[in-house]
């Protein structure tokens, strides 16, 4: 019998908790809940969850520190992490994306639309890992394509697993980031775009390919300055900015 996938739940209502937990619970997901930030980093290391949904707007330890400190500080650093709010605020949704969230739903929220949002992030999750385990933790190059594992994911996956190479990426432009122990510290597209300017625009890449070599065979002149994690939330923070305004 296939072992149920654990889905943490986070909300100071305890009403909205229940509700969310029976609906979580009969389609099939084992529940564990938490009432604040501060004990939901605690059920973060504790159960590992598979995936996080969470309250924005609540006492003490809010939503958007805690999927900070999970991004940053716990064990499983990766868990696909779901903002919910009844705050309809575009400035509140970008600073939730920029904290880590995969997806930002506003209450009261429809259950189907959770629960594809749940599937949706679960099967993607999987596809990480399946990477992760069989290529990015060994020592050999892989290669993949941007529909179907975006570049921030196998950015975080060479970070976590502290890889050392070089990254070729084929989309609307030529570029390439090279990775010393996990941290980017060199990225380039085209001849003139560089650094962190370089990584803001791989991110945004929809479709494409990837590929990647453990070894790194010419020297280059650091352009990336400071941790691989910040570099990459601020990317993805200026991809969702410049996505609302479509």
């Amino acid at each position: 019998m296939a072992q149920k996938e654990k889905i943490l739940i986070v909300d100071d209502n305890p009403h909205v908790l229940k509700l969310l937990s029976i609906s979580i619970q009969k389609a099939g997901y084992e529940v564990y809940t938490a009432e604040n930030g501060d004990e939901g980093i605690e059920k973060v290391n504790s159960v590992k969850p598979d995936l996080v949904i969470s309250d924005v707007m609540m006492p003490q330890t809010d939503g958007i520190e805690f999927c900070w400190m999970v991004r940053e500080n716990s064990e499983i650093p990766m868990v696909p992490f779901i903002f919910l709010t009844s705050l309809s605020d575009q400035d509140m949704e970008i600073r939730g994306f920029r904290a880590g969230a995969d997806e930002y739903l506003v209450k009261p929220v429809d259950r189907k639309i959770l629960l594809e949002k749940v599937g949706t992030l679960l099967g993607r999750a999987k596809r990480v890992k399946t990477v992760e385990n069989e290529q990015v933790s060994q020592m050999k190059g892989f290669e993949g394509n941007l529909a179907d594992l975006s570049l921030v994911e196998m950015v975080q996956l060479l970070n976590l697993n502290k890889r050392s190479g070089r990254m070729e990426v084929t989309a609307d432009d030529k570029g390439e980031i090279v990775f010393d122990k996990g941290d980017m510290i060199y990225a380039r597209v085209a001849d003139n775009i560089l650094g962190k300017d370089a990584v803001n625009k791989m991110v945004a890449f929809k479709e494409g390919i990837f590929k990647f070599e453990p070894t790194v065979d010419k020297k280059v002149e650091r352009n990336i300055q400071g941790s691989t994690m910040n570099v990459l939330l601020e990317a993805c923070r200026l991809m969702d900015e410049a996505d609302s305004r479509k």
